[in-house]
C-alpha cells in the first residue's frame, strides 16, 4: 500500500461501501442514520444482571447472569454489584472503559439529539425518553454500586479469569470479585455523574441529584488521595485497564463539575490542571479530550477567558494535524499506526475533527471525518464493514462470547480492526508479514483484531450521530 497515492486510488479501489461524490447526500444520510439503531442496541444486548427476553434480544436472551454477591478482593466483605454492561467479548464489567463509553453517549446526545429516538426495540422503549439515555442510565445505576462511602470508587467487578469462549453470560459462574479503587476509576466516574446530571434533571429529578452528589463526593476523594494506580492482583488475569497518569481523569472530573455547578472552586482546579500538561485524547487511558469537550462545549460558558482560548487553539491545531495526516495517507485516514483496537483510536481522532468543527466550522474537518467514517464501512484495504451484522462484509466471528455461544454474530458490534502488533496466536499464524492495514483477522479466536467493546461502539454511535447532522 505505500507505493500507492491518492491520485491513482479509484472511488471503489478498496470494494465496498465507498461514499463518492457521485452519490446523494440523501444515501450518506440514511446509511448514517439507519446505522444508529442497530449499534446502539448492541449496549441492551451486553446488559448484565438482568434477564434479556426473546422478545428483545432473539437468540441472545439468556436468563439474569452474575447476581451472586462480589467478595471485595483481599477481605470478607461482599457486595451486591449486579448490573451494568459486559465490557467486551468477555463478562467483565470494568469502571474506566465504562466511563468512556458513558461519555461518547452522553456528548453524541447532547450533541444531536434528533438522532436518537425512543425506538431501540428495548424494555424502555416508547417510555418517552430516548432510548440512549434509558441505556445510560442502567450504566450509571449499576457505576454507583461501585463508590464506597468515603467516595472512591472501585476499578473493576470481574471473576479471576476468563469462561470458555463460547460461554453464555448465566455460565460463567466462577466467583466474583470486586478490586480495589483507583484514582483513575474514581475520576472517571466523578466527570460522568457530574456530566448525567444536567441531563437527567428533566427525566428525573432525583436520580440527577444523586448522580451529582456522588461526583462531588468521588471529587472529594479525589482531592485528598494521591494517585491510586491499578494492577491485577497474582493470579487475576482479566482486563486490566491499567492507567500511572491520573492528571487527565482529575481534570476531566474539575470540568466536568464546573459545568454542572458553576462553581469556581472546579474551574480554578480544571485551569491548573490544563497546565500541568494534561493531553487530549479521548481513549479510556488519556480523557483529557473529554475535559476539553465539556468546558468548550457545555451548558454554561467558560468564565476563564483564557482557558477557553487555550482548548479552542489547542483543538484546532489537533485536528489540522489529523487532516495533514489523513491528506496525506493512501487510505484517507490519520492512523500511521495500527495498534490494537485501531478503529477506536481512528474514531477517536473522527471525534476530535468534529469537535474542532464546532469550534470553527470547515469543510477540510468534515471531508476528513467523512474518510474516517467511510474507512469503518467498508473503503480500506480489506473491503471489511467492520461492523457485524451490517452487509455481506461484515465480520462473522467475532471475538465474542454470547456469539460464539449462538453460532451467529451479534449485530451492531464494531470490532477492533488491524493490529500491526499481532497479538494473539491465530493473528501471529496467519498475518505474519502482511502490510499494517491488513493485519485483521474474521476469527473468534484473534481477538487482538476481532473484539469488540461498548466503548469502541460509543465513539462510532458518537460518530454516527454527529455525522448524520452534518450531512443533513
Amino acid at each position: 500500500m505505500e507505493s500507492i497515492t491518492n491520485e491513482e486510488l479509484s472511488p471503489n479501489y478498496f470494494g465496498m461501501h465507498v461514499f463518492t461524490q457521485q452519490q446523494s447526500n440523501t444515501q450518506r444520510i440514511f446509511m448514517t442514520q439507519s446505522l444508529i439503531k442497530p449499534v446502539g442496541r448492541m449496549f441492551y444486548l451486553q446488559r448484565c444482571g438482568v434477564a434479556l427476553d426473546a422478545a428483545h434480544a432473539g437468540v441472545f436472551s439468556h436468563p439474569a447472569c452474575h447476581t451472586a454477591p462480589a467478595r471485595v478482593f483481599g477481605s470478607d466483605t461482599f457486595l451486591h454489584v449486579s448490573g451494568g454492561w459486559h465490557d467486551a467479548g468477555d463478562y467483565g464489567r470494568y469502571v474506566v472503559p465504562a466511563c468512556k463509553a458513558v461519555a461518547d453517549l452522553l456528548l453524541a446526545f447532547r450533541a444531536a439529539p434528533e438522532a436518537f429516538g425512543d425506538d431501540w426495540d428495548i424494555p424502555e422503549s416508547g417510555n418517552g425518553v430516548a432510548d440512549v439515555l434509558d441505556e445510560v442510565r442502567f450504566e450509571l445505576e449499576w457505576l454507583l454500586k461501585l463508590q464506597r462511602d468515603d467516595g472512591g470508587v472501585y476499578h473493576k467487578v470481574t471473576c479471576a479469569y476468563f469462561p470458555d469462549i463460547a460461554a453464555n453470560p448465566q455460565e460463567e459462574t466462577a466467583d466474583l470479585f470486586v478490586f480495589p479503587v483507583s484514582t483513575a476509576a474514581t475520576g472517571d466516574f466523578s466527570a460522568v455523574m457530574a456530566m448525567a446530571a444536567p441531563l437527567y434533571e428533566s427525566i428525573d429529578r432525583t436520580f440527577a441529584k444523586k448522580c451529582l452528589r456522588a461526583s462531588v463526593n468521588a471529587y472529594e476523594f479525589l482531592k485528598h488521595s494521591k494517585p491510586l494506580p491499578f494492577h491485577n492482583p497474582a493470579g487475576v488475569v482479566t482486563g486490566q485497564y491499567d492507567d500511572e497518569t491520573d492528571t487527565d481523569e482529575r481534570y476531566f472530573a474539575a470540568c466536568a463539575l464546573y459545568q454542572a455547578t458553576g462553581q469556581s472552586y472546579y474551574l480554578a482546579d480544571a485551569t491548573a490542571h490544563y497546565q500541568a500538561g494534561r493531553s487530549a485524547d479521548f481513549g479510556w487511558a488519556d480523557m483529557g479530550g473529554y475535559g476539553n469537550a465539556v468546558m468548550l462545549f457545555g451548558q454554561r460558558a467558560c468564565e476563564d477567558d483564557f482557558l477557553a482560548g487555550r482548548i479552542r487553539s489547542d483543538l484546532l491545531a489537533t485536528a489540522e494535524q489529523v487532516c495533514e495526516r489523513s491528506e496525506k495517507s493512501p487510505l484517507g485516514i490519520s492512523i500511521t499506526e495500527f495498534l490494537w483496537g485501531s478503529n477506536m483510536y481512528l474514531l477517536n481522532q473522527t471525534m476530535t475533527l468534529l469537535l474542532a468543527n464546532d469550534a470553527q466550522p470547515s469543510e477540510r474537518f468534515r471531508k476528513a471525518a467523512r474518510s474516517h467514517l467511510d474507512y469503518i464501512l467498508g473503503n480500506n484495504p480489506l473491503g471489511v464493514n467492520y461492523i457485524t451484522g451490517i452487509d455481506e462484509s461484515s465480520p462473522k466471528y467475532p471475538h465474542h462470547r454470547p456469539s460464539a455461544a449462538a453460532k451467529q454474530a451479534m449485530p451492531g458490534m464494531l470490532v477492533g480492526g488491524p493490529d500491526e502488533g499481532l497479538h494473539d496466536l491465530a493473528a501471529k499464524t496467519l498475518l505474519s508479514g502482511k502490510p499494517a492495514a491488513e493485519c485483521y483477522l474474521d476469527s473468534v479466536e484473534s481477538y487482538s483484531t476481532n473484539e469488540t467493546a461498548i466503548y469502541w461502539n460509543s465513539v462510532l454511535i458518537y460518530v454516527l450521530a454527529r455525522m448524520s447532522k452534518l450531512e443533513a
